[in-house]
């Protein structure tokens, strides 16, 4: 199910059946001068809603921003600073949790985010929190 188009009773519903949540995550940046801008996150989001449908768990929304700096000089792109995003990406993880969700699965389509969302799926392990990995 994806979240986004739930309403919250059905999103009370689905959440109380599964433990397990997938967070598509991309960016907005260049990829040539023939594909847009939003190429990581479309990705990120397709493949999270079809592996949610699939496996019966919940898909949210999709974080759209990641960490771009190194693609800058590019117009368009937009990056956020690593730890406004490890702050972010755990604080809506941190969200899940408090929906009963204690497995989550970053669906990750963009490289510059990896190292940040293994920061956050150690935090988030680490305190006893949930089982967090991203998934590129």
């Amino acid at each position: 199910m994806y979240l986004g188009d739930a309403t919250w009773p059905d999103a009370g519903a689905e959440l109380a059946d599964t433990s397990t949540a997938l967070v598509p995550i991309g960016s907005t940046e260049q990829h040539g001068p023939h594909l847009p801008l939003s190429t990581d996150h479309v990705i990120a989001e397709g493949l999270a809603r079809a592996a949610a449908d699939g496996a019966g768990v919940v898909c949210t929304p999709t974080i759209t921003i990641g960490v771009s700096p190194h693609h800058r000089q590019f117009h368009g792109t937009l990056s956020v600073d690593a730890p406004t995003f490890r702050d972010y990406v755990e604080s809506l993880s941190r969200s899940l949790v408090y929906q009963g969700v204690d497995r989550i699965v970053y669906v990750n389509a963009h490289g510059g985010n990896v190292e940040h969302l293994r920061e956050v799926g150690r935090r988030l392990h680490d305190d006893g929190a949930a089982y967090a990995v991203e998934w590129t």
